[in-house]
């Protein structure tokens, strides 16, 4: 999947964390995503890093797109 292919954008952030692989999501599985890069930042801890949906590796972008009920574009 290319980033141009995915209804992901670049603007949205997420809080990824690379040692588990894993993404903060809800208490209901429902990932967060955060509007802009500081406030992505200040809900930040320990080994979580900061990252654009974009530039998330595939196969943790295609967990988004699948728990966020979103539809790849083909």
């Amino acid at each position: 999947m290319r980033a141009k292919d995915s209804i992901l954008k670049d603007t949205e952030y997420v809080l990824y964390d690379k040692a588990n692989d894993t993404i903060v999501c809800f208490d209901n599985g429902k990932p967060i995503i955060y509007g802009t890069k500081e406030v992505a930042y200040e809900h930040c801890y320990g080994n979580e890093y900061v990252v654009s949906c974009t530039d998330l590796p595939k196969h943790t972008q295609k967990f988004l797109i699948k728990k966020l009920n979103l539809k790849q574009i083909l």
